[in-house]
């Protein structure tokens, strides 16, 4: 694939001011453009009465450009991943400019209606699918309320376009309206473009799946028809609304779809902030059947204005939810790499709702009346509701494979049985797993050239290793019994955990995680312009560290740099992983030499983002100095501790990040995710032992740090914001927790410098702390537990 303007942003970095800058440019695009898409409602009565055509007939200028530009997204999507979007935004200020004139000058119905269609398709096409999809790349703690600032244009411009619109008619005409329109869209689209540029360390755009391929991913599928059924339902109002009261003889529709506008604006704002702190899908799901219901207002309301206000408002508001979420909800189910793209497939959906919803509404009103469409609008939208959370439920299949290579084959089952005490998900696997046959997919990325190599050992590949979770409901049981087989775990202990799993939807958070890592890393090697083919493998679930190892020798990878997503060696975090690989490059034939880079925890990168990390808790939650900190890691049996220096490295690393983040407070290391029949002593004391005992000494606020953990996986998120924060509300403590590095921009730097130094283009060795930098591979004793790995 073409590479053309694939550097990153100079300068900038994620959740900054930059970064906000970028976003309320793409408010503003959104604003002009959708400023004239939604003024239409009001321009319908003029347009209608001049060339003397019915209601169904004259929706289509409002239909067509919808279809439209929501169709040409897919293309304008990629260019913008391609080109950025400075460009593709100039280009729709000329269509949209030339676009309305042609149309206020044109004498045929046909010609106008051409030219318009014409303009605000392309225009709106060229503005908002690449603008949301670039202010998406541009945050990560903040992405959901980015998007909702981006889209909050919609809205504004909904508002503003209505009731700017209905003022210029009665002065000037539907003809000079839109030549007014013409101008000041055009200007806006321009002052909007100057600052739009890429965000920084910006992913390479993966290679698209085909629309067929697409439509055989099931999550992709319910999500795109109940997306469809929405949109076929919720123009009705904004372009019928002010018809509705023309027909009763009572005046002030348009501001009605005004109220729409303000209401959708509030809605962005309001669901793009909620985003951020509560589960997305929920809300997602919320919007969808708030929408749907909210047609039982207008239902009822008859010639009641204040009934009918109150129906805007709340439609407006879901609406406006839906709008803003929607880029989130891609983001979070299909990754950020060529997000451009999938949105620009995925709004197809919108546009094929937009393109029959008006129409067939306006047929229903000409030859049943209002009261039959709104019902038949009521249940179409509530008809999108079950199939979005059966899209929710779905298993989560990647949509591209890694290199621009066909997914290997899957692997028959094996069984071996393994032993030792019980354990749960997260902790060390034994060497046998149950491998369920499925397909192999692995992360999207742009293919590197087939004979790339980087440095005197020539690395020609990145693998990044992991754990592995379960991407939907029904892996859950087969995932939690391929992590415990052997280890004679009770089945009410896999009942506990599969509930954990399934409150959270059955998705492990891990997974996408990944996939993000993935993608920032490959687009740092493409920075530093040494593209390398990236993949994925796992332990315990797909896709297996063997498939994977299978598909990069199909590829002719030979030499590979190992990343571990496990920052500290223990038997489990490291020796147990250098013989997952060792395993798989026996199983496979011709498999690539797997290296892995060395252990992290120390390097500088990774202090320095979570030292980064920390002051972004501590400035966002305002803790006084003082505070006392928690570090947190993953507890190991003891015996496992005694055989390595997990503690520590630890405790070393602490005690550095501590210094650089300006922590004055006391600071100590605690531990969590421990597991295993009780008679076994693990490392201690258990961070939620320790808040009670703190809250007990009268500490009043605690931060805590889960300095073991590389993202905000399941265990973070059960055994830190759930058990963890509950102990500390108990104990009278207001709990505050950083986040993991996950893909912050300057771990990312560090893992890429560590493939460079595995590379041998790199011998300076950074580390902090006292211990030094961790060697290449373990020494003959190190890491060997005295019994079994749990």
């Amino acid at each position: 694939m073409a590479t053309t303007n694939s550097t990153p942003a100079p300068g900038g970095r994620l959740d900054s001011a930059a970064g906000w800058t970028v976003a309320l440019s793409a408010s503003l695009a959104t604003f002009a453009v959708f400023g004239v898409a939604y003024s239409f409602g009001v321009v319908l009565g003029s347009i209608r009465d001049e060339f003397g055509i019915g209601t169904g007939l004259a929706s289509l200028l409002f239909a067509i450009p919808t279809f439209l530009y929501f169709v040409l997204g897919v293309f304008t999507g990629r260019l913008g991943d391609r080109y950025g979007p400075r460009r593709v935004l100039i280009a729709g200020a000329i269509a949209l400019g030339a676009g309305l004139w042609a149309a206020s000058v044109a004498q045929s119905l046909w010609v106008a209606m051409t030219s318009y269609v014409a303009g605000v398709g392309i225009s709106v096409a060229c503005a908002y699918v690449p603008m949301v999809s670039v202010v998406g790349g541009w945050f990560e703690r903040h992405r959901t309320a980015a998007l909702g600032v981006a889209v909050a244009g919609i809205g504004l411009g909904h508002f503003a376009g209505a009731w700017g619109a209905e003022r210029l008619i009665d002065l000037y005409g539907w003809r000079d309206t839109y030549q007014v329109l013409a101008v000041a869209s055009t200007g806006l689209l321009i002052m909007a473009a100057i600052p739009a540029r890429r965000p920084p360390h910006v992913a390479p755009q993966s290679e698209m799946p085909s629309l067929r391929r697409l439509m055989h991913n099931r999550r992709y599928t319910l999500l795109y028809f109940s997306m469809m059924l929405l949109s076929s339902s919720l123009f009705v109002p904004i372009i019928y609304i002010k018809d509705y009261l023309d027909d009763l003889g009572k005046p002030g529709g348009q501001w009605l779809i005004s109220i729409i506008g303000l209401a959708s604006l509030l809605g962005r704002l309001l669901l793009g902030a909620l985003g951020a702190v509560l589960p997305l899908m929920r809300l997602y799901q919320l919007a969808f059947t708030i929408m749907g219901l909210s047609y039982l207002i207008w239902l009822f309301a008859g010639d009641n204005y204040t009934v009918l206000v109150i129906y805007t408002l709340v439609m407006g508001c879901s609406y406006g939810g839906f709008i803003a979420l929607s880029p989130a909800v891609a983001a979070e189910l299909f990754g950020l790499a060529g997000l451009g793209g999938v949105l620009g497939a995925l709004y197809t959906a919108a546009g094929v709702g937009g393109l029959a919803g008006p129409p067939l509404a306006g047929l229903l009103i000409d030859n049943a009346g209002f009261r039959v469409t709104i019902v038949a609008a009521m249940i179409v939208a509530l008809t999108s509701v079950p199939l979005l959370i059966a899209a929710s439920r779905a298993h989560a299949v990647p949509l591209a494979t890694v290199g621009g290579g066909a997914a290997s084959p899957p692997a028959a089952p094996r069984t071996r049985p393994a032993s030792g005490p019980a354990a749960r998900p997260g902790d060390a696997m034994p060497a046998a797993t149950v491998r369920p046959s499925k397909p192999v997919t692995v992360q999207p990325m742009r293919a590197a050239p087939a004979q790339a190599a980087l440095g005197p050992a020539s690395i020609d590949s990145v693998l990044l290793l992991s754990f592995g979770g379960p991407e939907g409901p029904d892996d859950v049981r087969p995932f939690l019994e391929n992590v415990t087989r052997g280890r004679d775990v009770p089945p009410e202990r896999l009942a506990q955990v599969e509930k954990q799993y399934l409150r959270h939807g059955g998705v492990s958070p891990i997974n996408e995680q990944n996939r993000s890592l993935l993608a920032a890393l490959s687009g740092e090697l493409a920075r530093r312009g040494t593209p390398l083919a990236c993949y994925w493998g796992n332990r315990n679930w797909h896709p297996y560290l063997a498939d994977t190892v299978r598909q990069m020798a199909a590829e002719g990878r030979r030499n590979a740099a190992v990343i571990v997503t496990s920052a500290f060696s223990s038997y489990s975090g490291c020796r147990q992983y250098h013989e997952d690989l060792a395993r798989a490059a026996a199983e496979v034939d011709g498999a690539p030499r797997l290296t892995r880079v060395r252990v992290y925890g120390n390097h500088p990168g990774f202090a320095n983002a979570m030292t980064g990390r920390i002051r972004e808790a501590v400035d966002g939650a305002h803790l006084r100095d003082g505070v006392h900190t928690l570090f947190t890691a993953h507890s190991v049996p003891v015996p496992m501790a005694a055989a390595c220096d997990y503690e520590a490295q630890l405790a070393d690393v602490a005690e550095s990040v501590a210094a650089a983040a300006g922590l004055t407070g006391e600071t100590e290391i605690v531990y969590q995710s421990r597991s295993g029949p009780p008679q076994v002593p693990w490392l201690e004391p258990d961070v939620s032992d320790r808040l009670v005992e703190l809250g007990s000494e009268g500490v009043g606020s605690v931060l805590t740090v889960p300095l073991g953990f590389v993202s905000d996986h399941m265990e973070v998120l059960v055994d830190l914001d759930t058990r963890a924060r509950f102990a500390a509300a108990r104990a009278g403590i207001t709990m505050v927790r950083a986040r993991t590095v996950g893909t912050h921009p300057l771990f990312v730097e560090a893992l890429v410098d560590l493939v460079e130094e595995t590379a041998g283009l790199r011998s300076d060795r950074p580390a902090v702390g006292r211990l030094g930098p961790r060697p290449d591979s373990c020494a003959p004793g190190c890491c060997v537990p005295s019994q079994p790995a749990s």
